[in-house]
């Protein structure tokens, strides 16, 4: 990712309608499926500016351990509290066999200098036997836009390609569907307006906070559907989310 976006995104996580509601839901999904309690370690892969661990210790007394490629956005995450923090490169990045609980990534292995397959098994092999896997990815390549060019991504994904893609290395799927799916239609407008009339040359911040009016009413809309996600699927969205288990050492 570029590393001026590592600056966006610090600066926006606390109030923009995209974190807010995406970490709420995150949050409200593992504390459903009686994932996220006292004691159980945590691995962030791609941590960023350190928001999400941020948030799971407030929530919970966890072990936690943040990874990310960049520098910049350690020292930001570094800025939100004593944290265990690494700077490391999933693709070469190593654990010992079973030492966490819950492995959550979002918006990482679909990153140009990601191995997706490669680090979607390492995952797995981090993972204690029956750990969960909480990951979201980019949904539908038709979406690509000049904020995947500048945040690096490589490729966006269908459901059933990062179903595939979990199952092919020892998941099972607990909960799966696209998200951010109400506001979907507003999104692909933007992005065929973005596409046809934004230079390319003007710098790229994606996730500026838009005015309080529509910041709120876009929240709003996230929180609905969070509390929808608790009994459907969405067939759309901006984003593959998905919460996996891994399978158990004698399940084939």
């Amino acid at each position: 990712m570029e590393v001026n976006q590592y600056k966006y995104m610090f600066e926006a996580e606390n109030n923009h309608w995209w974190y807010v509601g995406n970490h709420e839901n995150f949050l409200q999904l593992l504390k459903n499926k009686n994932i996220l309690k006292n004691g159980i370690s945590v691995l962030d892969a791609g941590c960023g500016t350190g928001k999400w661990l941020e948030i799971l210790k407030k929530s919970c007394d966890i072990s936690e351990t943040g990874v990310d490629f960049q520098e910049i956005a350690i020292e930001y995450a570094k800025t939100r509290g004593a944290m265990n923090l690494i700077q490391g490169d999933l693709n070469n990045c190593m654990f010992p066999v079973s030492s966490f609980d819950l492995i959550t990534c979002f918006d990482v292995v679909c990153h140009s200098s990601v191995n997706d397959n490669l680090v979607i098994s390492k995952f797995n092999s981090f993972l204690k036997n029956q750990g969960y896997l909480l990951i979201t990815l980019p949904a539908f390549s038709f979406l690509y836009s000049k904020h995947d060019v500048v945040v690096q991504t490589k490729k966006r994904y269908s459901k059933r390609q990062v179903k595939l893609l979990l199952e092919e290395n020892g998941f099972e799927i607990v909960k799966m569907s696209y998200s951010v799916s109400l506001l979907f239609p507003i999104a692909l407008v933007k992005r065929i307006v973005d596409k046809f009339f934004i230079e390319d040359k003007k710098e790229h911040n994606e996730v500026k906070i838009p005015s309080p009016a529509i910041n709120k009413i876009f929240l709003s809309i996230m929180r609905i559907e969070n509390a929808l996600l608790k009994y459907i699927s969405f067939p759309f969205g901006l984003s593959v989310m998905v919460l996996a288990q891994k399978k158990h050492l004698n399940q084939k």
